[in-house]
């Protein structure tokens, strides 16, 4: 079920994740070869695939975030639901699950409980906060943690905060869970031992916000400054006559070929332009001269312009643009598959580039329906058809 001439062939996981977290770490797994079986509650499945909707069994994200991998239903309150995951952990080599702190445990299956039988089985677990927190029992989600991580509280404008519809903190708290699973298996393969890897989303929070915390470790305080940015001016999103551009001059260099750009150089020897902290002052004022320049100009010709002058910048993209631009396809970011009932599909690729590694023409599973794998996996640990439709019938697959 691996794929061929990948790091994690051979690798096995047991996949109990749900939502984002810990499918994209799943995701990046399986992209590496490992085989992933993803264990989902009977008739519903995980709450992201919203079976309820149409195409029924089939939210778009789920598909997004879940080819590679293979679908059994267990129910894991079921005592020979609990008995099958235990035999598949047999042949395992890793667990990953995000449940809210206590719920493993209420399955019999929480670590403590289960290392001592399976003491080369690395179990990572995805939380929102740490096990140890005050807060471990209070579910969590990306904008929740945005929340109480201060993300919030530094995004957006002086007079409002905002958050953002990125889930960055969960799609980091994923990547994260995959920097430590890697690392226990090779701590494994040096002694012979598993052992728990924990990812709080909190934790991967107070990283992202380097920038925020440390002028507070400083004893400063961190404005809101909407599209503008503390220490560098200008810097903003400009109009551009068919769309918009963000400018970032970071350097008193970027500033100085700014201003050649515009035609006025004689801003440069201006005292109240000397450097980022008096042209922060006046940043309404500059932000209206850089405004007349750009709003005359095609925005992609303006970035490419800015690009061969040395000048940070962006083109300021829809997602409708991002998702139709041929270099997200060519970088296999987006990748094309299909599913039952939705025909055509794009699902998600990994941003992990491995030069041995060639992805041209490397097959790939389309995301399961529910349950697509009960056989093809149950068999393999000696239930045959029989004993399957008895669990099925009795509500445990």
């Amino acid at each position: 079920m691996s794929l061929p001439g990948l790091p994690l062939d051979g690798i096995r996981v047991i996949d109990l994740g749900q939502v984002y977290a810990v499918p994209y770490c799943t995701l990046q797994l399986a992209a590496m070869g490992a085989d992933i079986i993803k264990i989902e509650p009977p008739v519903t499945g995980e709450v992201l695939r919203q079976p309820k909707l149409p195409p029924g069994g089939a939210g778009y994200s789920f598909l997004m975030l879940n080819a590679n991998k293979r679908s059994v239903t267990i129910n894991l309150k079921d005592r020979r639901g609990y008995e099958i995951v235990l035999k598949l952990l047999e042949d395992a080599d890793v667990l990953v699950e995000n449940y809210l702190d206590g719920v493993m445990e209420s399955f019999g299956l929480g670590y403590e409980q289960i290392a001592a039988r399976f003491p080369r089985l690395i179990y990572a677990s995805g939380k929102g906060y740490g096990s140890n927190s005050r807060y471990a029992k209070l579910g969590s989600m990306d904008n929740t943690i945005q929340a109480s991580s201060g993300f919030i509280s530094v995004t957006g404008f002086p007079d409002r905060p905002v958050k953002t519809p990125a889930t960055l903190i969960d799609m980091g708290t994923g990547s994260h869970l995959v920097s430590g699973i890697l690392a226990a298996l090779i701590h494994r393969g040096r002694t012979g031992r598993g052992q728990h890897v924990e990812v709080a989303m909190l934790d991967v929070a107070i990283a992202a916000l380097t920038s925020a915390v440390a002028p507070a470790l400083q004893g400063m305080k961190f404005k809101r400054m909407g599209n503008r940015h503390w220490g560098a001016c200008p810097t903003n999103l400009y109009p551009a006559r068919d769309g918009e551009i963000l400018i970032f001059c970071l350097t008193e260099a970027h500033w100085c070929t700014l201003a050649k750009l515009m035609g006025r150089e004689e801003l440069i020897a201006d005292p109240r332009y000397r450097n980022h902290g008096a042209r922060l002052k006046i940043a309404d004022e500059l932000d209206a001269i850089v405004s007349d320049w750009t709003s005359a100009q095609p925005r992609d010709a303006m970035v490419e312009g800015l690009i061969e002058a040395g000048i940070p910048c962006a083109p300021v993209r829809t997602v409708e643009e991002v998702i139709a631009d041929p270099e997200i396809t060519q970088r296999r970011m987006l990748i094309d598959s299909e599913y039952p009932t939705r025909g055509s599909i794009r699902v998600a690729g990994t941003p992990i580039k491995m030069s041995d590694a060639p992805e041209d023409g490397r097959p790939m599973r389309r995301p399961p329906e529910l349950g697509e794998h009960n056989a093809e996996v149950l068999a393999a640990i000696g239930i045959d058809a029989d004993e399957l439709e008895r669990l099925k019938r009795a509500g445990v697959i």
